[in-house]
């Protein structure tokens, strides 16, 4: 059996018919509404039933084979985790600074961005991850390496006895949460040989809107303290961190209106 948790403050309802039309049809749907994304997704863990955990956000469309296709990699024992493109409709990209920005980088970002600024499921040596799997005009048709630095977050799928060996999701990661999955990830491979898998066809489709938790995305403080926590505790350091922090760091305080 498969857990798919929804994170949602709602009944997420679009998200449960697509569900209801999935080819794969042995999964329970769990809905991780408590407040705070990291306290919603171990209790959430605590509830689950399921060999697979899979987590996706509640504002997704998911294509009829898309959970047949993410769990098809679990097959191989070896793969602790899976995930897949979440394209964002080009009208939808200006929702996301980060998004909007990577979408036509100039030469300095691709520079930042090791010059794959549309790598897949990458972690660069700026610590930025990649946003080419946001791109289907970008990724459609390529190959992709295996494996990945990391699982796309709403598109998030790890074998539930390997997140409780691990010891759950950190709550040290507050706020809009971000690297609080990737901090789990690190953790799991840690833990023997394991690694994480990329499937192109396990694709879905993220619409981004300009909604009730847009201001959050832009509590940029929080976001950097996620950062520093993730990199302090998993990467090596290379100097274009450092760069890439003060660029966050001049996002946070530039004036902009929102």
């Amino acid at each position: 059996m498969v857990s798919v948790v929804i994170l949602t403050t709602g009944e997420a309802k679009q998200v449960v018919k697509d569900l209801s039309k999935q080819t794969y049809k042995d999964f329970e749907i769990l809905f991780a509404r408590e407040k705070g994304i990291v306290s919603a997704m171990n209790i959430a863990l605590r509830r689950a039933r399921g060999e697979i955990m899979v987590r996706v956000d509640d504002d997704v469309r998911l294509p009829e084979k898309w959970l047949e296709e993410l769990i098809r990699p679990f097959s191989d024992g070896a793969v602790a985790g899976v995930t897949g493109p979440t394209f964002v409709p080009p009208e939808r990209r200006q929702y996301r600074d980060s998004i909007r920005m990577a979408e036509n980088p100039n030469w300095f970002l691709r520079w930042m961005f090791d010059d794959k600024p549309f790598a897949v499921a990458a972690i660069y040596r700026c610590g930025s991850v990649s946003y080419g799997s946001n791109f289907e005009e970008r990724v459609r048709g390529r190959a992709y390496p295996y494996p990945v630095d990391h699982l796309e977050g709403t598109n998030w799928a790890m074998r539930t006895h390997l997140i409780r060996r691990a010891g759950g999701f950190d709550p040290k990661f507050d706020g809009v949460a971000e690297w609080f999955d990737t901090d789990l990830e690190r953790k799991v491979l840690g833990l023997g040989l394991y690694r994480l898998v990329y499937n192109p066809e396990a694709y879905l489709y993220h619409m981004l809107e300009k909604g009730e938790h847009f201001n959050e995305r832009f509590a940029m403080f929080g976001r950097i303290k996620n950062w520093l926590r993730f990199h302090m505790r998993h990467s090596r350091f290379h100097y274009k961190k450092i760069i890439w922090l003060l660029m966050m760091i001049g996002y946070a305080l530039w004036p902009k209106s929102r």
